[in-house]
């Protein structure tokens, strides 16, 4: 087999593994970047949960404080 066929079966190979590389990593960051802004609006909404859970906390602290010194 001469060195040009040779060549040839190298690079097209090379070719071929290269656009199954491309096409899998365009994909692979697509599905990353979906799922870190997930993440990212999972931790929003939590934080927003635990902003309103604390709030709630500081009224009831705050009423319980207020009938105990009034019992006192």
């Amino acid at each position: 087999m001469p060195f040009l066929d040779l060549f040839v079966l190298v690079a097209s190979g090379a070719t071929i593994f290269a656009l199954i590389v491309g096409i899998f990593s365009v994909y692979n960051v697509r599905k990353t970047r979906k799922e870190i802004s997930n993440l990212i609006n999972e931790i929003r909404n939590l934080m927003v949960e635990e902003s309103r859970l604390t709030r709630d906390l500081i009224v009831e602290e705050s009423r319980l404080t207020r009938e105990l010194i009034a019992k006192i």
